[in-house]
């Protein structure tokens, strides 16, 4: 008995798509034809394509399913490493599926990782610390950003009404008004900045990454606004990590 390539695919259980490319790859010998030019297929046809079908079913790539109907030897040898690669891609599925779960418990949308909720229950819940949670979530580990969030808890009620004042700044705001909010704003972070020096988390590790937060936390300011920004960041002292700012002796 013999079968067209649609009915070795029927037999087979896969597609004709399938058992096209496992010619085009030389997986799966060409039959003969008839006098036609239709191909003719027989039960080794058959017997090769559900080989062919059962180990690329269990996920094993085709580059490994030549080997393996080549070596039963290779075949042990790549079933303990899919074994361990089905063992790292379940972890993962495992941490999406907590994480997943955790997304549901608090009725939040999707985009946000937990990594960002943890960033926002300090930064809040508005546009601009939506996007500077989510920039900060994609530079820092998790524990790091609880680390910045415990830290952040701590911000003084000077520095909170003088942010406040920033983001409520008018775009035709005078360069006094400007000038005058980014020294309180600068003083009053030097300090707080001092105070906690050594318990801020390493931010991206680089300065780029600082420089894409600032990016992104100004985007949606107007002209006065970035212009405090810009006047803060002048006066904040640059040092590296971990080591302790002089002081007047």
């Amino acid at each position: 008995m013999a079968w067209s390539t649609r009915q070795l695919a029927d037999l087979a259980g896969v597609t004709l798509r399938s058992i096209r490319h496992w010619h085009d790859i030389g997986l799966l010998p060409e039959p003969e034809r008839l006098t036609n030019g239709y191909k003719q297929y027989g039960a080794r046809h058959l017997i090769l394509a559900l080989r062919i079908s059962r180990l690329s079913g269990l996920g094993f790539a085709l580059d490994d399913v030549a080997r393996m109907l080549a070596s039963e030897e290779y075949g042990q040898e790549s079933l303990h490493g899919l074994r361990a690669e089905l063992d790292t891609t379940i972890g993962r599925l495992e941490r999406i599926r907590t994480e997943i779960d955790e997304l549901i418990r608090l009725g939040v949308s999707p985009d946000l990782s937990t990594e960002a909720l943890v960033a926002m229950e300090t930064l809040g819940r508005d546009p601009a610390s939506r996007d500077v949670a989510i920039i900060l979530s994609h530079l820092m580990p998790r524990e790091d950003m609880v680390a910045l969030v415990a830290v952040l808890e701590g911000v003084p009620e000077e520095l909170k009404s003088i942010n406040t004042a920033i983001l409520e700044l008018p775009a035709e705001a005078s360069e006094d008004e400007i000038v005058t909010l980014a020294d309180r704003a600068a003083t009053e972070l030097k300090t707080f900045i001092a105070v906690n020096y050594g318990t801020f988390p390493d931010i991206g590790g680089s300065r780029v990454s600082a420089d894409v937060v600032g990016v992104v936390a100004t985007e949606n300011m107007n002209q006065a606004q970035r212009r405090v920004m810009r006047l803060i960041q002048d006066q904040l002292p640059v040092e590296p990590r971990g080591q302790q700012p002089r002081r007047d002796r």
